[in-house]
């Protein structure tokens, strides 16, 4: 395999990832019975996933993680912006399952989330020290 082959399967992987993902978006509006967003959202992520394939094959950071590739420093920004955006669903979380208790209801979805973001940080701790 070419080291072009290589990044066109990876540009296309990139894409399969949004088109897989908006395919299931879809087919939830469609379940839903809201066609129009449905037919919205497919436009979207066909657009989308189309970007993502052309911007992945163009140079830079941003080109390189995409490919999920890249160098070493491109790697950890990919680690650090992902830990970061991490940190920021777990506070939306928290905050979340803090108003939903507040006005009278259980955690509900909010309270799901800061549970998975618990366990999976706990266990990825254990796991990575015991790696180290």
């Amino acid at each position: 395999m070419t080291g072009r082959t290589i990044t066109r399967g990876r540009r296309g992987a990139t894409a399969a990832i949004l088109l897989v993902g908006g395919g299931a978006v879809v087919a939830a509006s469609l379940i839903a019975d809201d066609v129009a967003i449905a037919v919205v959202l497919g436009v979207f992520y066909v657009a989308c996933a189309i970007g993502a394939y052309i911007w992945a094959g163009g140079s830079g950071d941003v080109a390189a993680i995409m490919r999920a590739g890249g160098d070493e420093r491109q790697r950890a920004l990919d680690r650090d912006a992902t830990a970061i955006a991490g940190l920021a669903v777990a506070c939306a979380a928290i905050i979340g399952a803090i108003v939903e208790i507040a006005r009278g209801n259980g955690p509900g979805a909010y309270g799901v989330m800061c549970v998975v973001c618990g366990l999976s940080y706990t266990i990825a701790l254990y796991v990575f020290h015991r790696r180290r």
